[in-house]
């Protein structure tokens, strides 16, 4: 999950809301485009993965996603390249452990933003994360 791994590395690095914030809209934008893309090849997990793609949406949308722009087609190319080789269990593994990260810093991020709209932003987006990790939680495998 090359896409995902790199947001969540910029992410780790987010100092104060708003960037942490803007950090968390570009994990949620690139576990969407996995989902997505991934959703209907995935007989088994379908229900999960649109529900996930659902909270990352929304994760989205709570974190700025609204005026954010879309990807470039050079990461499009590359999480098309990446979806060709792994299994509806490693994404939903990668997909959840990103979940985590998303939960445990957006949570933080809420307990010490001096913003209130930030603060609730942040525990809205914290709980849409929380959401995609039961469901990744849950996909078995075929």
């Amino acid at each position: 999950m090359t896409d995902v791994s790199r947001a969540l590395e910029h992410f780790a690095a987010a100092t104060g809301a708003v960037d942490v914030l803007d950090s968390a809209c570009k994990v949620f934008e690139d576990i969407l485009a996995v989902l997505r893309r991934r959703q209907e090849a995935e007989v088994s997990a379908f229900p999960a993965f649109v529900l996930a793609a659902c909270a990352a949406a929304n994760g989205r949308d709570w974190t700025g996603g609204v005026w954010t722009q879309l990807p470039d087609a050079r990461s499009e190319d590359a999480a098309d390249e990446l979806l060709s080789g792994p299994t509806v269990a490693e994404i939903a593994v990668a997909i959840a452990a990103a979940s985590d990260a998303l939960a445990a810093r957006l949570s933080a991020c809420a307990l010490s933003a001096g913003d209130e709209t930030d603060r609730a932003c942040c525990q809205r987006a914290a709980a849409e994360a929380g959401t995609i990790r039961a469901l990744m939680g849950g996909v078995s495998p075929p």
